[in-house]
């Protein structure tokens, strides 16, 4: 089986082009999944701090930038409000970047980010449009489930932590 992604074929569905990526790319989504949970993507107060980060498969050279911060009282009680009952820990950010500045399709980057997740899970992401980059964020609780949220949480991402 080949294992890249030919920039000049059509990509397709986001979904159909997530199962393809979970069929031929495990082991990256494994990396990602493992970046989530270390220590070192929790973002910490000093400048030096940089989101760990990993080179995506394929011929444009992607790559994936994940984050996550604690999650505040006040979204704990805005969540809850909502009808949820799992408590968020941690708003997780997943950024896709071109190294050389090119423009990223934003389906080839939705198609990541659904490979990451169970299908049942995707509702729970939310997408920040105003971004330059393709930018996903979606809460998640002390097991890393992703927790739904309303999506007023995201119109000024700060106020999400």
């Amino acid at each position: 089986m080949i294992k890249h992604i030919n920039r000049l074929a059509p990509i397709p569905s986001p979904t159909r082009h997530a199962e393809h990526l979970r069929d031929t790319f495990p082991e990256v989504l494994a990396t990602v999944t493992s970046m989530m949970r270390h220590p070192r993507s929790l973002a910490r107060p000093v400048p030096t701090w940089r989101p760990p980060s990993t080179r995506l498969p394929g011929d444009d050279p992607l790559t994936l930038t994940l984050s996550r911060m604690r999650v505040g009282d006040v979204v704990r009680e805005i969540v809850r409000g909502t009808g949820e009952t799992r408590a968020p820990a941690y708003l997780v950010t997943v950024r896709i970047t071109d190294p050389a500045g090119r423009r990223v399709p934003r389906a080839g980057a939705e198609a990541w980010v659904r490979a990451l997740l169970a299908d049942d899970h995707i509702t729970a992401v939310h997408q920040l449009t105003d971004e330059p980059t393709p930018t996903f964020c979606w809460l998640v609780d002390a097991r890393f489930t992703p927790v739904r949220s309303p999506a007023s949480l995201f119109q000024q991402p700060s106020r999400a932590a």
